[in-house]
């Protein structure tokens, strides 16, 4: 990213830079109904390699049945927060807790044991074994339980079961699920990955660019479990850089610029695009009493 001088910048250089995808979906939920708090993150900061700040003291509430959105142009944070959340990252100050348990010092299998669900950034890097089946992708944080597995023994007939019901379960387009799951279209793999995540029962959902480079069919497909996650009172911590998905899936939205949370809308049906831009440019910046309203308290 460049540096921008305000009055440099027009509404159409703002569109033209935030653009998502060619086909602008419509995305149907109803209002959103929050309980307890889930995430609770408390003047964190995150220094990177350079000794700079990546993250510079944010602080937000997730809850139970919301989806918050974290919007920015990529680079102002978005990345180091997913993984101090989730355990690949440690953090210099501040606090995280999820279901009120300081994860500072968890290690990663720890902090998925507090019922957390990851859906990476980069499938292909973090979220698969490309050289594996789509069963064993699938299982891959589930082989030790009793299911599946007894005394040392694998049960082979229940692998294939559950394989054969999560394929069908995700839709997931395959032979069967014995074949490589590179062989599939990037859409099918993210099913597959959702497939592991979802079945997990989790109480938070970490979804980071959940349909980065997928076909229409699977993005819809996305949103509808994101959407029904959400509507079981699960927690879910959406970040996205198309700003049609974020205002679209998140009931609520934070927008990064710089490592810092520039602004907080609480109902995404009342900005737009050209508006949520001009923060995310750090052309705007709210109040810090408007921006501690994602704390609730």
């Amino acid at each position: 990213m460049g540096v921008y001088n305000v009055s440099d910048v027009s509404e159409q250089d703002i569109s033209n830079l935030m653009v998502g995808r060619d086909v602008i979906l419509n995305i149907e939920k109803t209002p959103a109904s929050s309980g307890k708090p889930v995430i609770q993150v408390k003047d964190l900061m995150i220094l990177c390699d350079t000794g700079k700040p990546c993250i510079n003291h944010i602080s937000f509430t997730l809850r139970e049945g919301e989806i918050l959105g974290v919007a920015g142009v990529e680079g102002n944070g978005q990345s180091e927060l997913v993984e101090a959340l989730c355990g690949l990252r440690k953090y210099n100050a501040g606090s995280i807790q999820i279901c009120k348990t300081e994860i500072k010092k968890l290690s990663i299998s720890h902090i998925r044991g507090l019922a957390v669900s990851h859906i990476p950034e980069d499938r292909m890097t973090t979220g698969v074994a490309p050289n594996l089946s789509i069963v064993e992708n699938i299982l891959s944080d589930k082989i030790s339980d009793h299911k599946f597995s007894k005394h040392g023994f694998i049960n082979k007939k229940k692998i294939k079961q559950y394989g054969l019901e999560m394929v069908k379960q995700y839709q997931i387009l395959c032979k069967n699920p014995d074949v490589r799951i590179d062989s599939l279209s990037g859409g099918n793999i993210q099913k597959a990955v959702l497939a592991r995540e979802l079945s997990n029962q989790p109480k938070v959902i970490i979804a980071d660019q959940p349909t980065r480079g997928v076909d229409v069919g699977a993005t819809e497909f996305i949103h509808k479990r994101l959407i029904a996650m959400r509507d079981e009172g699960k927690a879910v911590l959406l970040i996205s850089s198309d700003l049609n998905e974020v205002i679209g899936l998140a009931d609520s939205i934070v927008v990064f610029h710089e490592g810092q949370i520039v602004a907080y809308f609480p109902d995404t049906s009342k900005i737009t695009e050209l508006q949520l831009g001009g923060y995310m440019l750090g052309i705007h910046k709210q109040s810090s009493n408007e921006i501690k309203e994602v704390i609730h308290g």
